[in-house]
């Protein structure tokens, strides 16, 4: 077990807003937004969306990180994207409010 790597873990959001991004940017609209949005994620569903797309680590990595079933965390984490998606939807790509 000692060779083990240690379990990813989410951050919460209290310590993520304790980062500023640059003032004035696009992008750190699109930052702030993202932060906020993931804050409101049901916990279930921001730790699947962490693991999965944040750490990289996929359907397997949200699984292990829930322990649930690998198909039950793809659920998870597509539902958790479709929210981010939601709340970010007057934004574009580069954090540019929509016309």
């Amino acid at each position: 077990m000692g060779d083990r790597p240690s379990r990813v873990r989410t951050m919460p959001p209290h310590e993520v807003d304790q980062h500023g991004a640059v003032d004035g940017s696009h992008e750190a609209e699109l930052v702030f937004r993202l932060e906020q949005a993931l804050a409101r994620l049901p916990e279930a569903e921001r730790t699947a969306v962490v693991s999965a797309i944040g750490y990289a680590g996929g359907s397997v990595g949200a699984a292990m990180e829930l322990g649930l079933e690998v198909h039950d965390a793809d659920a998870l984490t597509r539902n958790g994207l479709q929210l981010l998606r939601a709340a970010l939807s007057d934004l574009d790509p580069h954090g540019t409010p929509l016309a």
